[in-house]
């Protein structure tokens, strides 16, 4: 059986400092602490709608350094990432430095003492990162009864992102070895699975390749929703492929 990462979690004993801290520095969508909970504990969603697994590594630490177990945030500049840490409370423990053949990198501690990394990948290593595909289905107004049957049926969990009102605009399935995400839809008839609810969502690492595919996809096709960026961050995209299909594309 394979273990990819798939949560972060940052404890400390000032929570909204803390989640003041990484909304400042990164721009983070830091959710208000989940009501009932029997520790304060905010769900954290880095770049909204975007999906990626993250690699990892083991190494001797540097004699005299007890070593550490952290996660490294992506960014653009190591440097200026330094600063804005640096003004927001956190501290410089190394870097930037580039490994070699390989990204820039670099280590901070947050105000709560943890030790984080930052990587400034190269344009080689986004664009050869995989990209993941799921499903994405509309309920025609009956998102939320779906997924309670779904999870009833077949066990796993979801959870809704994007909400007005009753309606749902975007929410997350995922079961045993399965996964989808879903919405109401705009129609409120019964669904017809002659006619096809079923959509691609297809999230790419890098905005440049993401654009190259929405450009091939839209080849003998027609492109619904130009590619670019969105309020709920990142950029995306929809094109109605030669033959019908429907696809989702997002890049951060």
């Amino acid at each position: 059986m394979k273990h990819p990462v798939m949560h972060f979690e940052i404890m400390g004993h000032d929570a909204p400092k803390l989640r003041s801290f990484y909304a400042d520095v990164f721009g983070w969508n830091v959710a208000p602490p989940i009501p009932g909970s029997p520790v304060e504990y905010s769900l954290v969603e880095p770049v909204p709608n975007f999906q990626r697994g993250i690699s990892g590594g083991i190494g001797e630490a540097p004699e005299g350094y007890d070593g550490h177990v952290t996660f490294y945030v992506v960014v653009d500049d190591v440097e200026e990432a330094f600063g804005n840490i640096e003004k927001h409370g956190g501290t410089r423990m190394m870097g930037p430095d580039q490994v070699p053949g390989g990204p820039i990198i670099g280590l901070f501690r947050d105000p709560g003492g943890h030790t984080i990394g930052l990587v400034n990948p190269s344009d080689d290593d986004m664009r050869s990162a995989p990209m993941t595909l799921v499903p994405f289905v509309f309920f025609n107004g009956r998102c939320t009864e779906a997924l309670e049957f779904y999870k009833n049926a077949i066990g796993g969990s979801y959870e809704i992102n994007m909400k007005d009102g009753d309606t749902v605009h975007y929410a997350k399935f995922t079961g045993p070895g399965i996964s989808f995400e879903a919405a109401d839809g705009s129609s409120k008839g019964p669904v017809k699975p002659d006619e096809g609810n079923v959509s691609l969502s297809l999230n790419v690492p890098d905005a440049e390749r993401a654009a190259k595919i929405v450009k091939s996809l839209a080849e003998g096709g027609t492109i619904r929703h130009e590619f670019g960026d969105v309020e709920w961050g990142g950029k995306f995209g929809v094109v109605h492929d030669r033959f019908g299909t429907e696809w989702f594309v997002t890049a951060p």
